[in-house]
């Protein structure tokens, strides 16, 4: 028997883990966030790598509608589900169509006045750093925040030595992960950081999804407010 990828975290949404990936020293894990909007359609968050089982398991959810890019560095596995769903929507961030000519954009979210999911899912534009913006967004029904790399939260037993030692010094290893110090230390404008964190906290979200490492199932406004102090507001 096949074991099922999606797990259900609450009303219409669902995560599935995928593979690791190597970057910067550290071993990642990757996760996409899985909802099926009012309509009946699949909005996918940050797509992993694709297989059969998966895509089945979705498909069964209802149509894939919407592929999302949350930032400039989600891009590995977007190509894999766009061959496989040609009508599904690509939506991403204005700098990734010159680094990924490959793909094809439905829209960018800074075209968009209103998001299409709009009034299921809200969204934060979360700006400042000099590595890259990231896109928070916020399912209501479950109230749940999904991240992408603005958090990364990674268990140590499977890294190598220097994994480990990176992982101290970004500040990233688990159970106290936090936003990465290279983005840390990016920040521009920490104003305009603040002002995001202060949205994504107003949201108050009772869960927190992350794409690397452990991510937060329940007291996820205070672990958030913990993890991006930081940034005060």
């Amino acid at each position: 028997m096949v074991a099922m990828q999606l797990e259900p975290i609450g009303p219409n949404i669902w995560v599935a883990n995928g593979t690791e990936i190597k970057f910067m020293g550290l071993l990642l894990g990757t996760r996409s966030t899985i909802v099926r909007l009012n309509d009946g359609s699949v909005w996918m968050h940050s797509p992993v790598s694709y297989n059969c089982d998966l895509a089945t398991e979705i498909e069964n959810l209802g149509p894939i509608r919407y592929l999302v890019a949350p930032n400039i560095y989600h891009h590995f596995f977007l190509k894999e589900w766009q061959d496989h769903y040609p009508n599904a929507e690509l939506i991403g961030p204005h700098d990734l169509p010159a680094k990924r000519p490959d793909l094809t954009f439905a829209a960018l979210f800074d075209d968009l006045r209103c998001d299409p999911w709009f009034g299921e899912i809200d969204r934060v534009a979360f700006t400042g750093s000099r590595a890259f913006d990231e896109h928070v967004f916020f399912h209501r029904a479950s109230r749940t925040v999904i991240l992408t790399d603005l958090i990364v939260n990674v268990r140590l037993d499977n890294q190598s030595t220097l994994g480990r030692l990176i992982a101290h010094i970004e500040g990233v290893a688990y159970p106290n992960g936090r936003t990465p110090l290279l983005y840390r230390l990016g920040m521009r404008d920490r104003a305009a950081g603040a002002k995001a964190v202060a949205a994504i906290l107003g949201w108050g979200a009772t869960q927190a999804v992350i794409s690397h490492g452990e991510w937060f199932r329940e007291h996820a406004t205070q672990e958030l407010r913990k993890r991006l102090a930081w940034l005060p507001l």
